[in-house]
This record gives structure tokens, sequence and C-alpha cells, in this order.
């Protein structure tokens, strides 16, 4: 038996679409760039982008959202500001840039590929991951933003940019806090995070 169309289900499907079409088009600003100087920092940007929206369009249904202000609109600037940061129009990038920035992308892969099709942006519940990534901290993606943003910023620093960034992960502290809030009400994720001390680096936070 099919299963049944629903208007739930039309608007997470067109809520999906939109969102991968977002990121489609921020990878496109960069492939611009890449064009025209096939500078590395813009390709991994483009590369990035592509992952997430792939990852929009298979991502599994959540069984709880968050739907406090403080979650959406941590959620909101912590994802959408970035989409706001462009390129410096020079040919090449800052070598310290380019190496912080391949880490910070290559973390992130791994954590988009460990947490595979629980991905979302709003805090919610799509199942407890804890292999891959998610071994070392609860929350891999965002220490990979952190590292991307340092990288990103080495070889396309202007005030606007920098701006930017601060106020980006300014959101994604609060959605860090706002996505333990949701989890912790399943005892899967109180059993993780006691097994998992940290949230984003070792020993430091």
């Amino acid at each position: 038996m099919k299963p049944a169309i629903t208007r739930a289900g039309l608007g997470a499907a067109f809520t999906n679409v939109a969102l991968c079409a977002c990121f489609l088009a921020f990878a496109w600003a960069h492939a611009g760039t890449f064009a025209r100087y096939q500078r590395a920092s813009a390709l991994l940007m483009v590369a990035i982008e592509a992952l997430f929206a792939f990852f929009f369009l298979v991502r599994a249904p959540a069984d709880q959202t968050a739907v406090s202000p403080s979650a959406w609109l941590s959620t909101l600037g912590g994802t959408f500001l970035p989409m706001f940061l462009r390129p410096n129009d020079v040919a090449h990038d800052a070598l310290a840039g380019q190496v912080v920035q391949v880490v910070g992308i290559s973390l992130a892969i791994y954590g988009i590929l460990s947490l595979n099709r629980s991905f979302g942006l709003v805090p919610a519940h799509r199942g407890v991951r804890s292999d891959g990534a998610y071994r070392w901290v609860r929350h891999p993606l965002y220490a990979a933003y952190a590292v991307m943003a340092a990288g990103y910023l080495a070889s396309n620093l202007t005030a606007r940019n920098a701006a930017i960034v601060v106020v980006a992960y300014a959101c994604q502290i609060v959605r860090i806090f706002n996505e333990e809030r949701l989890l912790s009400q399943y005892p899967a994720y109180v059993e993780y995070r006691a097994r998992t001390r940290w949230r984003l680096v070792p020993f430091v936070f």
C-alpha cells in the first residue's frame, strides 16, 4: 500500500526542497569565484554546501521539534547568516586559511555522514547518534563550523564577514543549549550525554 499523502507531508517536502535550494544557491555563489580564480576554498565551500543540500532531501522526519522563539531565532541566525558571507575578489587564498578550512570541511563531512538522515536545522528528535564523529563530542558539526569559519576568514577577512561569523556562532551556542534541552527528554540521549562529556572541544567545553 502506498503511503497516504498528507498536508503535513507535503509541507515537510516543500520545506526540504526549499532548504536544499538555499544551500545550492550559496554553493553557486562560490562556484562563480572558483570558475574565475580556481581558489581552493571556494571549491570546498561548493562541496560542503552541496552535501548539506543532499541531506535535506533524504533526512528522516522528526517525531518532536522545538517550537520556542529562541530555538527558531538561533537556528535562523546560525544557519542563514553565514549565507551572507562573500569571498574576496582575489586570485589566491591565504595558505593558512586553506589548511584550516580543509580541516574544518573534512570534520564537517565526517560529522554529516555520521549524522546521516538525522540531519536537521531546528532542534528536533530524529534518533540519537552516538557513533562516528559523535563518539568524541556531542556537537561535532558545530565544532567543524567554527574551524571552517576561521579558515574562511583567514582568506576572506573583511569587517562584514567577521561580524557575520561572530553573530552566527553566538547563535550556534544558543542552538546547542536548545537542542540539549529538547533531547534530554529522551533516555537514550541522557545516557549518551553521560558517556560523552564534551559538547564541542574535548577537555574545554
